[in-house]
């Protein structure tokens, strides 16, 4: 009798062992089978960063485990800021809603109390990108400007367009006119890349601030060999190998301390087109999406198609992204402040007024 109640009690607590166990969870592949990931693109159709993210959403899915259907939704606002909010605050914790948003609202947080962002940067799973970027400043012939230096000097500002308040393309203007003396000024509020190239071109703005070269590359014969437009620098850690003669932004000033603050503010382009989960999702799902991505950036079939769309594919791993990033915000308290302050100092912001509705929604 005592040995068989042992026994019962032997069975009992395998059972319960087992239960407790992750063998008994539900894999990455059983919980993608059936469902549908959908990538939240945080600017208008039409734009580098939704070209990039329509590319790997239409190859990514056969590489995840349990070969989910992937979608792409647009969700513009503050440049990416409106979306990566919803993602990493709204969207279910599950691994199914992927954020695509500007490169620089990684960044967003930095700002502080001036910030409008609801997120840890650092607590966010970064996925991957499927480019290490490069940006370029440029202005129409009209304008007159013909080298950076002509920024410092023009009596009149040069007007760039921007998308969302706090974005790069509005933030990195003003920056460079605190602390490089460009005599830029920002009119925000433009949904995406394609607005405000049409607005570039219809005249309403003199250029851009803040212009990914893998997005202006396929408009290069059109735009640039015409003179349409003229790139004035690059901006990034490191120069594109097709326009090695255009400077780098840190090669314009020999202030040492401004170096350091323009290294930490151009650190954004290595994370060129970033893709998110929220913090909170399943460390194994996150780990899967993680290897889809980087085998969905050797797929002949992806490559062929960024051929076609003259999309760059440099990938950086998920991994690579989450530390640059623990490393940014280790920055000592002083340079942020500074860049902040820089970034900050606008009163002569304008805003669309679709832009000025959605931040009072917010």
């Amino acid at each position: 009798m005592h040995l068989h109640a042992a026994r019962v009690a032997t069975v009992v607590g395998i059972f319960a062992a087992a239960a407790s166990t992750p063998t008994f969870a539900q894999s990455p592949a059983e919980f993608y089978k059936d469902k549908t990931v959908t990538f939240y693109v945080g600017l208008s159709a039409g734009g580098g960063y939704d070209v990039n993210a329509r590319l790997v959403a239409r190859h990514i899915g056969k590489y995840i485990p349990g070969n989910p259907q992937v979608i792409v939704r647009n969700m513009p606002g503050g440049g990416g800021l409106v979306m990566t909010n919803y993602v990493a605050n709204v969207a279910n914790k599950d691994g199914l809603h992927i954020g695509a948003p500007q490169r620089g609202i990684p960044f967003e947080p930095l700002l502080g109390e001036h910030s409008n962002a609801k997120f840890d940067a650092v607590k966010l799973n970064w996925i991957g990108s499927a480019n290490t970027d490069t940006s370029v400043a440029v202005v129409h012939k009209r304008t007159g400007v013909k080298t950076w230096q002509d920024l410092k000097t023009r009596s009149t500002d040069v007007i760039v367009a921007g998308t969302g308040i706090g974005t790069e393309s509005v933030t990195v203007p003003y920056i460079l006119r605190n602390l490089l003396g460009f005599k830029y000024r920002v009119i925000a509020g433009y949904p995406g890349g394609s607005e405000m190239n049409l607005a570039m071109l219809r005249g309403e703005v003199d250029g851009r601030g803040t212009f990914s070269w893998t997005s202006l590359k396929p408009h290069l014969k059109e735009w640039i060999d015409s003179g349409e437009l003229t790139i004035l620098y690059q901006q990034g850690l490191r120069k594109h190998a097709d326009i090695p003669k255009i400077p780098l932004v840190m090669e314009l000033t020999d202030d040492p301390e401004i170096k350091k603050a323009l290294t930490v503010q151009f650190t954004a382009f290595e994370l060129g087109r970033p893709y998110f989960v929220s913090d909170g999702v399943p460390a194994d799902r996150v780990t899967a999406l993680r290897r889809a991505f980087d085998m969905a950036m050797k797929d002949k079939d992806l490559l062929a198609d960024a051929a076609k769309l003259s999309q760059e594919i440099n990938p950086f791993t998920g991994e690579a992204m989450q530390k640059v990033l623990a490393e940014v915000y280790a920055t000592p308290k002083p340079l942020i402040a500074r860049l902040a302050e820089a970034s900050r100092s606008k009163p002569d912001l304008k805003v669309l007024e679709g832009q000025k509705k959605r931040e009072k929604k917010k």
